[in-house]
């Protein structure tokens, strides 16, 4: 899935997940286990920043769009 501009969403949602699922764990009374959520969206981030040259190139791609937008 993509944004309204384009650019990959899965970082977005790994970064809510991590966050609802720390928020949660830490309202629990489970700090530590808080902490590794947390560290675990933020590294999805940074994959997904690492590998988006890769993954996903610059350039134009195919869209289902009829009227030329993508």
């Amino acid at each position: 899935m993509n944004t309204d501009d384009g650019t990959p969403a899965s970082a977005r949602r790994a970064t809510q997940v991590a966050s609802v699922t720390a928020h949660a764990a830490a309202h629990h009374g489970h700090a530590g286990t808080a902490a590794v959520i947390a560290t675990l969206g933020a590294a999805a981030v940074a994959a997904e920043g690492a590998l988006s040259n890769y993954v996903y190139p610059p350039g134009d791609y195919a869209g289902f769009r009829e009227d030329g937008k993508q």
